[in-house]
């Protein structure tokens, strides 16, 4: 896919009932017979960095590959636009329009702590639209290797490199100038002989082979089954030390489409490669691609299913014993080939430039409300929820047992998070035992969904959106030196000190989470919140040292929300009698008691304005009437029966029903 000519595999094919169950015995992490794998840094991203970003805009690039969590990029290197004629210099910082600057690319990405994979690829620009033999360009080839990795990898920059990008394609492989098999191993033998002699350390990555589904494949396109055993039988196999393949899929991460004369799933099709590995000598394999377009063209799909699938393919894989790393592709969206840089060109039409988890934008600002895409923040939330964790346990891998189409994996280290899914039901409810005090669910995009407390011993958890992951983790241990025993959560820092100058706990109550990280609703950008049982905290670092830092959320509009009620549609008043505050922006107005109190708890800084008039609604589990009126951040309610004493009016629990499925401590 990184190659700049435009293609996509050939493909030969088309494309509420509540359930309970028991839990299934843990299939073991290593019940594949292939070696389990190094997974200790397996995110990676296909972004091709000085090919697609322009130098001024590769500092702003990279600082979103680490709010993203990516610990890996393949980074692709041009033979053609580093050198130009045979035994000429070699340009590494860019062209007058500030592209293919390697260097600028290359250290920033080291800088930042992202490790790279350098990917060498294509012949020569003086051979561009001719056919010459091999013979002609492979001395050349080694040179271009062997510079390229002297300047990278001495630096320590870059220790690992693949070698051509999908040779088995007739694009990038037989147009390109391997004609045979037999070529794509003579120039990766030389790479690796070329690289080894500029830094003895360096890593060789076979070019990554890209599943072909279509039947048959053309004479110059083969199934990468076929393309790896041949360079096996060639004695291939030692040049290299990592299996690199493209498994692009026709339909969703679970399914078994059909691949000629047999259907293959996702785990079918990795078991078919480690027997075929097997043969020749045991080896990691990479994912240095994979993907799905979201532009709901032909093979594409929606956004938020790009997301889900993201989500569901990198846990798929990283429970795979021999899967190291998954790369996905790509980063940002394209832009129509031969457009300005400056004005970027988005046809929903051209598949080819959807895969992104970023949109095609000038500038490209951090800041821009619609830049990041929903299957940004399930990349996001993917690596913040598993980073430095390990798979102890598959539950259920959607094939086994009493729990069809429902997957089930099983995280821990110092912490403990579940992963699940169902692709066939919503409203399946799952029972998990557990010692446990809570769990906080979190929904693909990291969005806390809400807790969930154990009844005698068990969670039940509703996974309610077909096909939508969902993150548990339990117990989250205490963050703070304010530590509160009767929810078991603490708070620190800033939300502390708004708590302590703003009322307490007789303002907002109990914490009932710690500080999470939750996308902001606009933006998407990584927001530190905490759940409190009157109140949720946002923090803002741009306005640290203001008193703006510690903001309150919209739970008054929150909740009115999930009742289905949008409260700029509900009647409102005109004006309001004199001993009302009447605000026009919202068309609403206060009048005592509800007025006295909203003042005395800090009016619109901390309340917000008036989003309902007062009415009257029934207690719960009771037939008593008492009068309730929705602000913005928050909601106040009146108990005639209690008139004269502290109680008289009270702030909802809106924390608590937002958060809590079950009432707990």
């Amino acid at each position: 896919m990184l190659g700049r000519s435009t293609r996509r595999i050939v493909l030969g094919v088309s494309l509420c009932v509540a359930l309970s169950f028991l839990i299934l015995p843990a299939q073991p992490a290593d019940a594949n017979p292939s070696p389990w794998r190094d997974k200790s840094s397996p995110f990676g991203m296909a972004t091709a960095t000085a090919n697609r970003v322009r130098t001024d805009e590769i500092g702003t690039y990279v600082q979103l590959l680490r709010e993203a969590g990516v610990q890996w990029t393949r980074e692709e290197i041009f033979w053609d636009q580093v050198q130009f004629e045979p035994g000429g210099p070699f340009r590494w910082n860019g062209d007058e329009s500030g592209m293919y600057d390697y260097d600028t690319s290359i250290n920033t990405l080291a800088a930042n702590g992202i490790n790279v994979l350098g990917l060498l690829d294509y012949n020569p620009a003086w051979f561009k639209g001719q056919n010459p033999p091999l013979d002609a360009w492979i001395n050349d080839w080694g040179n271009y290797v062997y510079q390229t990795v002297a300047r990278y990898g001495r630096s320590g920059a870059i220790k690992h490199w693949e070698i051509w990008n999908e040779p088995n394609l007739t694009t990038s492989g037989y147009e390109s100038g391997l004609y045979t098999i037999e070529d794509y191993v003579r120039v990766l033998g030389t790479a690796r002989d070329a690289a080894k002699a500029a830094d003895p350390e360096a890593t060789i990555v076979l070019g990554g082979l890209v599943s072909v589904w279509s039947y048959p494949p053309s004479p110059t396109t083969y199934d990468y089954f076929d393309y790896l055993d041949r360079v096996g039988q060639l004695g291939g196999w030692d040049f290299f030390d990592i299996v690199a393949i493209h498994p692009y899929r026709p339909d969703a991460p679970e399914g078994a489409p059909w691949r000629r004369d047999n259907q293959q799933t996702f785990a079918d099709e990795m078991n078919r490669l480690d027997e075929l590995i097997a043969r020749y000598g045991s080896k990691p394999v990479w994912l240095t691609e994979m993907g799905w377009a979201s532009n709901s063209v032909g093979l594409g799909v929606g956004e938020d299913q790009q997301a889900q699938f993201l989500a569901r393919l990198y846990i798929m894989a990283l429970a795979h014993p021999s899967i190291e790393k998954v790369f996905w592709y790509g980063f940002r969206d394209d832009t129509i080939p031969g457009a300005p840089y400056d004005q970027p060109v988005y046809d929903r039409t051209f598949h080819e430039l959807h895969f992104g988890l970023i949109r095609r934008t000038f500038p490209l600002d951090p800041n821009q409300p619609n830049l990041r895409k929903p299957s940004f923040l399930a990349y996001r939330a993917l690596t913040t929820e598993l980073r430095g964790l390990t798979l102890q346990e598959v539950i259920a891998d959607g094939r086994r047992g009493d729990m069809p189409a429902t997957h089930w994996y099983r995280f821990g280290s110092n912490r403990r998070v579940d992963v699940m899914w169902n692709t066939d039901t919503s409203y399946q409810i799952v029972q998990i035992p557990c010692a446990c005090r809570e769990a906080l669910v979190r929904h693909w995009n990291g969005r806390a969904r809400y807790v969930i407390y154990p009844e005698n011993g068990v969670l039940n958890l509703q996974l309610d959106e077909q096909g939508s992951p969902v993150y548990v983790e339990y117990d989250t241990p205490p963050l703070g030196d304010e530590f509160f025993p009767l929810t078991g959560h603490s708070i620190r820092g800033a939300f502390q000190a708004f708590w302590r100058a703003n009322g307490g706990l007789d303002r907002f109550g109990y914490p009932i989470t710690e500080e999470v990280i939750e996308p902001d609703s606009v933006t998407g950008i990584p927001r530190s919140v905490q759940y409190f049982e009157r109140a949720r905290f946002e923090y803002f670092p741009e306005h640290a040292g203001t008193p703006h830092a510690v903001q309150l959320g919209l739970l008054g509009e929150t909740i009115l929300s999930r009742f289905g009620i949008d409260w700029n549609t509900l009647p409102k008043v005109e004006d309001a009698p004199p001993e009302c505050q009447f605000f026009p922006e919202t068309g609403h107005s206060i009048c005592p008691p509800f007025l006295q109190r909203w003042q005395a708890l800090g009016g619109v800084e901390l309340m917000g304005q008036p989003i309902t008039e007062p009415f009257e609604t029934q207690r719960p589990n009771s037939d008593q009437l008492y009068t309730v009126q929705y602000f913005q951040r928050t909601r106040l309610e009146y108990f005639p029966d209690l008139a004269g004493t502290p109680g008289e009016i009270q702030l909802g629990l809106l924390g608590r029903e937002q958060l809590t499925r079950w009432q707990g401590p």
